[in-house]
This record gives structure tokens, C-alpha cells and sequence, in this order.
């Protein structure tokens, strides 16, 4: 991939951290030794800082981004982008559940959101704004999820439509040279290529600044482009996806990876970790107790 760009790569952060810690026998089954030229690493799915930035250039890469930074975590993460060599390297700063935010997106209080997004990205050091599972984090925390765009936030006056177009509104107020960055609600579920749709045309409206014709990025979109009502008639519908994208031009998306084989997955959608949980734990591979997995709230 001469001069690649990886969009979307968790190879940073808290999370990448806890993968770590959670599976050392990644760590094993991918070894490699000093060099004269290269430092010493391990892992496969979750290698150290400096194997990663060996294991992009090898493959040609020149630009990772890692897309989902916790503002109160933003300087380890930082931190450790700098371990990795030879790339360049950027972080995308979470807000889809921020209680901040939150409170005054129950408020409509647009001048104080536009205020704070704006600092917060500065003192964050993040690239664009983050939105995974709007609304569905803070639920979350609670227990519970959101099945569809008018859900109430549990203890806000909002709800994730409310959320991503006041953000994506805030996005452009500012005149970011980047569009809001976002990880759908109902991410893996049989369905959800409904509600992905319903997304995109709920932002439909809103002019992207000067310069760019999109006002969201939808990411890893294969994983919200899903038909069926349950596992037994799980579909794709990634063809519905792709017929609105080429029909609208305020929208812009990456495909996501898929990996066939033992691998270690993490995501600020902690609702979806959860499902995913239950879904591999049946898999050749996983311990008998059931695959094994942590959570945490950071804010």
C-alpha cells in the first residue's frame, strides 16, 4: 500500500493498553529482535509502539490515525503516538457521550458547545470530533443501550439525532477542515442498515463549510450495513448503503476491516463489546469460561 493512510487504527491509547494487559499471550506468538536498525517488539493484534510504526512502514503505510482518543486520556495517547516511528500520526478526541456536551445539547446552548468543542480539541491535541454510538456510551454506563435515533439519553433531555446533528452543526459553525468522524448507533446488529440510513439523511441538510461538499464520515460502514431481524437471517445490505452514498454527496465513509482469525477487538462502543463478547465465545479459540473481555468509563 505505497503511501497509505490508515483512517481508522487503534494502535494508541488506553484501550490499546488494556488489550495489552488483557492478552500476553498475544504478545508471544509474534516476537521480534533488536536490530542495528530496529528496536525489539511483540504482539500481533496489539504490538508494541515501535513494532507498529516497523509493521506500517513494511507494508508501505505513511499515516495512521487513532480514532478514538478520551479527552481525560489524550496525554498518555499522545505519548505514545510519538513511541511510534517512521508514520505520521493523529487522534480523533470523543464526544458523542460527553456529559458537558450532553447538558447543553439538552439545553440547545449552541455558543457554549462551539466554546468548548473548540477548546477541547486544542487541549486534547485531537485531529476532528469522535462520535461512537451516540448517546448509547452514557446509556451505557447505566446498563442499558439505544435501539433507534429518538431513544431518550437516560438522565439527559436528548437523544442520539439530537446529538449528531447539533454536533455536526457545531462541526461546521467552527469551520473544521474536517467533518464529525462516526461510529453508528446499532453498529453490528442484524437491522441496522436502517437506521444507518436514517443517519445520513437526518444530516442532510446541514452545509459543510467552504472547501468540501461532505458533513459526516461514517466509519468502518460494512459493520452498520446489516439486514435480517435477528442472527438466523443476518444479511448484508451493504448495496441499500452504497446506493444512498452515490446518490448524496454530503456523505463520505471507509469500509472497515475484517479479520479472519484470533484477533483482539476494541471499541468506545462498550454496549457492542458486550454483544461481541457473546457472540465469539463459542469460537475454537476462546477460553472455556467465555472470551475474555473489560470494560471501563474513563469520563
Amino acid at each position: 500500500m505505497p503511501g497509505g493512510v490508515d483512517i481508522h487504527a487503534h494502535i494508541a491509547g488506553p484501550k490499546v493498553n488494556a488489550g495489552r494487559l488483557l492478552r500476553p499471550e498475544d504478545h508471544m506468538i509474534d516476537t521480534h529482535k533488536r536490530t542495528p536498525q530496529t528496536r525489539a517488539g511483540v504482539g500481533r493484534s496489539v504490538p508494541s509502539t515501535f513494532y507498529t510504526g516497523y509493521a506500517y512502514a513494511k507494508l508501505g503505510y505513511t499515516c495512521a490515525m487513532e480514532p478514538a482518543m478520551p479527552p481525560l486520556e489524550a496525554r498518555h495517547t499522545h505519548e505514545e503516538l510519538n513511541d511510534i516511528p517512521i508514520i505520521d500520526k493523529g487522534a480523533f478526541t470523543l464526544l458523542g457521550s460527553n456529559w458537558f456536551l450532553l447538558e447543553r445539547i439538552s439545553n440547545m446552548k449552541i455558543k457554549e458547545m462551539c466554546a468548548f468543542v473548540s477548546w477541547l480539541l486544542y487541549s486534547s491535541g485531537g485531529h476532528t470530533i469522535k462520535l461512537v454510538n451516540p448517546g448509547g456510551e452514557e446509556t451505557w454506563a447505566w446498563g442499558k443501550n439505544i435501539s433507534s435515533l429518538d431513544d431518550k439519553i437516560t438522565h439527559f433531555r436528548t437523544t442520539p439525532r439530537k446529538i449528531i446533528k447539533t454536533l455536526a452543526e457545531v462541526n461546521e459553525k467552527l469551520s473544521l477542515p474536517q467533518t464529525i468522524h462516526l461510529h453508528t448507533n446499532n453498529l453490528g446488529v442484524p437491522g441496522n442498515y436502517e437506521i444507518t440510513k436514517e443517519t445520513m439523511e437526518c444530516l442532510r441538510g446541514i452545509k459543510p463549510k467552504k472547501g468540501r461538499e461532505t458533513n459526516v464520515h461514517i466509519t468502518h460502514i460494512q459493520f452498520s450495513s446489516y439486514g435480517g431481524s435477528d442472527w438466523r437471517d443476518f444479511c448484508s445490505e451493504a448495496s441499500e448503503i452504497a446506493h444512498y452514498i452515490n446518490k448524496h454527496k454530503h456523505v463520505s465513509c471507509d469500509i472497515g476491516q475484517i479479520v479472519f482469525t484470533n484477533t483482539t477487538t476494541m471499541t468506545a462502543d462498550g454496549a457492542w463489546e458486550w454483544t461481541l463478547r457473546g457472540i465469539t465465545e463459542n469460537l475454537a479459540w476462546s477460553p472455556r469460561s467465555g472470551s475474555k473481555w473489560m470494560n471501563t468509563q474513563v469520563e
